[in-house]
């Protein structure tokens, strides 16, 4: 078996890795504020409720020259564990010359190049379109899109869309509203029982199932949507 040609090594796409100082230092800067704070704050608490959380009025009992590096190193710490968690959760987008792969937490989905007609990123979601048919949908964040804009520039695929062509043509998924095949909207109410239960493996095999059968789904504020391919 030959091997793939490939102009370039894979680039991998996240959430920049400059990040992670911004929130290192908002989180020393809030917390050089709190330092100051922790007396009025002890005070309002006790007149209000007459009491205030045990880890307050101990800061409030040391001198200001303790509390400052306490709080200041407790935000920073904080600040960088919450911009780690942030990115792991983000995963990473590898894109190549034949196809990209899609990195999460808990599992990971190659796009084959050849099935791509357009990419869209938009309202936090990446849409990859065969024509008129959709291959995926899934979430990003905005922080990675001019990364991943520049890959696929530089991998020779489809300039990165801003809105999906085909938006207009969804609407809201009426249960037995007579307006699709009933095979199809067994499988819409099956993905939606599948989210509401929690159970993203079966919402995943009905959202396939669908698009095998030239239905592209989304979810919109709590509602499915549904176009037909």
């Amino acid at each position: 078996m030959s091997e793939r040609p490939e102009k370039f090594d894979p680039t991998t796409v996240t959430i920049p890795a400059w990040y992670r100082p911004i929130f290192t230092v908002v989180g020393a800067v809030l917390g050089l504020v709190l330092a100051f704070l922790v007396g009025p704050l002890v005070g309002w608490l006790v007149d209000q409720f007459g009491e205030a959380p045990l880890i307050l009025r101990a800061l409030d009992q040391l001198s200001l020259a303790w509390v400052l590096p306490i709080l200041v190193a407790f935000g920073g710490i904080a600040g960088f564990v919450i911009c780690t968690s942030w990115m792991d959760d983000s995963g990473a987008i590898e894109v190549a010359d034949w196809g990209i792969t899609l990195h999460h937490k808990t599992d990971d989905r190659f796009l084959s190049k050849d099935r791509m007609t357009l990419l869209v990123a938009s309202e936090k979601e990446l849409v990859v379109l065969d024509g008129d048919a959709e291959v995926y949908r899934g979430g990003i964040e905005d922080e990675m899109v001019p990364g991943l804009r520049a890959a696929l520039e530089e991998h020779d695929y489809p300039p990165l869309a801003d809105a999906d062509p085909f938006a207009a043509d969804f609407t809201d998924w009426i249960d037995g509203d007579g307006r699709k095949d009933a095979a199809v909207d067994d499988l819409l109410r099956a993905r939606k029982r599948a989210l509401s239960d929690k159970k993203d493996g079966e919402a995943d095999a009905a959202l396939e199932k669908l698009r095998a059968a030239g239905v592209a789904v989304r979810d919109r504020k709590g509602r499915q949507q549904y176009r037909l391919v």
